[in-house]
């Protein structure tokens, strides 16, 4: 499975825009699946410290991807174009009742 990942990560570096918010978050999902993935193999039972290691980056990851798509919502929020495919109102939009 590792090995199936490592291709898809690669092609997703090549082809990915990661300028975007969207697309770091896309590859950031793919490092930390990958990571998980590596951190799960049998031999790694014996060595905790490189397990760790895995795990930490997984998170790492995982956290890049959150913050990338947060940044990507609230672009997306900002945009007329995309705002409007959107379900429900944006956010200060509806009137508010104090």
């Amino acid at each position: 499975m590792a090995d199936a990942l490592e291709d898809v990560l690669d092609r997703a570096r090549e082809d990915i825009d990661r300028s975007e918010a969207l697309g770091e978050a896309q590859v950031a999902v793919l490092e930390a699946a990958l990571n998980l993935v590596r951190a799960s193999r049998p031999r790694l039972a014996e060595a905790p410290s490189e397990r760790a290691e895995l795990l930490r980056e997984a998170l790492a990851s995982v956290r890049a991807a959150t913050v990338a798509t947060g940044i990507a919502l609230t672009r997306a929020h900002r945009s007329p174009v995309v705002a409007a495919q959107l379900p429900g109102p944006l956010p200060g939009t509806q009137a508010v009742r104090i």
